[in-house]
């Protein structure tokens, strides 16, 4: 045993000594390494750690692999991303005020005012009027409730308000009424109107009526079956302050009355007043109808004049979203029988016509 001993002690010994000269034996320095420039800075990526136990014995080359494709792909996501918004931001993705997101939408006038206050006209038959029991009907008053409807609000909800043609403007201003629905001719003047009058907005027109004049049947004391008649003999006419006609009448050559009350009904009592100097009331012809229909033994209506009035359903200029509701009210009205329905109703009785006139175009709702 101690004869077998020797030789592993000697190898022993030998191992010490060439691990001893190792040791001493002077070291060569090597040469340097080449370092590549560092990598463009690309966008942090949070590396996606492979599941322990997966991927055999290449599973760390492969997790490189996979964090180099993610960093590709996420420097690519986000130009996109950025690109997008830019995009975004030119077709609607930012509203007019610079602020992002969808646009907003208006809310519905009812939100704003459950209750739709409506100026009418209270001595207009057939159009709109005042019963005793202080009711309104008529043609414009149901052309209301339909606009209502589609507005979101029942009958109960609508309230009616008299204006006459002087204030209509002035009740809209104040706040009293949300919109005037009272024979109301579209005009730039009312559209651009000047101090002490108030600018008003038009949706329609819904109607367009022609100008006329109504007459006493037994004359005072010149037989009137023309207009020329009243322009030639020079003879007063009446019209309400307000109207289209206040102006229209004396550039015609027309001689108007001194003194224009609020309303026609006041016009119709001077005229059927043997005392009185007037001689005719001038306005349009669907609204002298109506007083022709109530007294047709004394008054009479003679052949329209040229010219025409368009009425459209007045409101605030600064109710924007109020408009765009009336038109839509006005299109479906247009479309849908409901304006036949109205005519046939109200004013075909008065006109003596069963045919309704040619629709018109709604030009304030396109504007």
């Amino acid at each position: 045993m101690k004869a077998e001993a020797e030789p592993a002690e000697k190898a022993g010994a030998e191992a010490a000594e060439e691990k001893g000269n190792a040791a001493s034996a002077p070291v060569t320095p090597q040469a340097p390494v080449s370092v590549p420039p560092p990598a463009p800075p690309v966008p942090p990526v949070r590396a996606t750690r492979e599941p322990e136990g997966q991927g055999g014995g290449g599973g760390r080359g492969r997790g490189r692999q996979k964090a180099a494709v993610g960093v590709v792909c996420a420097a690519l996501l986000a130009g996109l991303v950025w690109g997008g918004a830019q995009w975004l931001g030119k077709d609607g993705g930012t509203d007019p005020g610079g602020r992002s997101g969808p646009q907003s939408v208006p809310e519905p006038y009812i939100k704003k005012q459950p209750t739709l206050t409506v100026g009418v006209k209270k001595d207009q038959p057939g159009l709109s009027e005042r019963t005793k029991g202080g009711t309104y009907r008529g043609y414009e008053v149901d052309l209301a409730y339909a606009i209502a409807h589609d507005m979101g609000y029942s009958r109960e909800h609508v309230v009616f308000v008299p204006v006459s043609s002087e204030n209509r403007s002035t009740k809209l201003k104040m706040g009293e009424v949300d919109l005037v629905i009272a024979t109301y001719s579209i005009t730039e003047e009312r559209k651009h109107a000047k101090a002490p009058d108030y600018s008003v907005a038009f949706a329609g027109p819904y109607y367009v009526a022609s100008r006329s004049f109504m007459v006493r049947r037994k004359a005072k004391t010149v037989s009137i079956d023309d207009s020329r008649v009243l322009k030639e003999r020079e003879l007063e006419v009446c019209t309400a302050r307000g109207s289209t006609y206040e102006g229209w009448l004396p550039k015609a050559g027309y001689t108007m009355t001194e003194l224009l009350p609020n309303g026609y009904d006041r016009c119709v009592r001077d005229l059927l007043d043997p005392t009185s100097p007037v001689y005719a009331v001038s306005t349009d012809d669907v609204i002298l109808a109506g007083f022709v229909k109530d007294d047709p033994t004394e008054l009479k209506r003679l052949d329209s004049s040229a010219g025409a009035e368009g009425y459209g359903v007045a409101m605030n200029p600064d109710e924007k979203g109020l408009k765009k509701e009336v038109c839509s009210a006005l299109e479906r009205i247009m479309t849908d029988g409901s304006w036949e329905k109205l005519y046939a109703d109200h004013l075909s009785p008065l006109l003596d016509r069963t045919n309704p006139p040619r629709k018109p175009k709604m030009a304030e709702c396109r504007s």
